[in-house]
């Protein structure tokens, strides 16, 4: 194993919650599942598709520099802790940075999978094609999960349930995107 493995292998291992905390685990695991088969559905090589599971499995590492306390937090969030959230994809993406040989396409999928197509989301307020494609997928597939299952401060969403929201949130997504989502996910019957 080299150096560079031997790092992203720690920061896994490090990525277990402590204290049967295990929510940022198992979503980054559901998230990496769900881009390797999104982006198999849409065609792309097994090389990229390869690259969007381990950025999926890593979107959320910035998390572990947050407390605890404020990932447990079940109800609304205050400005202040609204903004400690929302350096976690620059929290991760140096953490990435620091690992000799990390790809471009995961430091992509973790600095920008909370962009948002209109430009109104962080930490750089990206447009369109201003955001990479593997984190428009990713974002796709993130919300997807979060939205589908159970949460401290809400219950899980039924599949069809999430599709309709996403459909409904004008601008969050890239809408090719969210359409080609949508077909993978309703001919795999998963929307049942």
């Amino acid at each position: 194993m080299s150096r560079s493995s031997a790092d992203v292998v720690a920061l896994i291992g490090a990525e277990k919650p402590e204290g049967g905390q295990e929510g940022t685990l198992f979503h980054s695991l559901a998230v990496s599942a769900s881009v390797i088969a999104f982006g198999r559905g849409l065609g792309l090589n097994e090389d990229t598709v390869g690259l969007l599971g381990f950025g999926g499995l890593l979107h959320d590492i910035g998390k572990m520099a947050l407390s605890t306390k404020l990932l447990e937090t079940s109800g609304p969030l205050d400005a202040a802790e609204l903004m400690l959230i929302q350096t976690h994809p620059e929290l991760g993406h140096e953490m990435l940075r620091q690992i000799e040989g990390i790809p471009k396409v995961v430091l992509d999928i973790c600095l920008y999978h909370h962009e948002r197509f209109d430009g109104s989301g962080y930490p750089y307020g990206l447009v369109g094609a201003e955001i990479p494609e593997v984190a428009r997928i990713a974002a796709i597939c993130d919300v997807y999960d979060a939205l589908t299952t159970m949460r401290p401060y809400k219950t899980a969403w039924s599949p069809c349930e999430a599709i309709d929201a996403m459909l409904r949130s004008t601008g969050q997504f890239d809408p090719v995107l969210l359409n080609a989502f949508v077909s993978w996910i309703a001919s795999d019957g998963v929307t049942q």
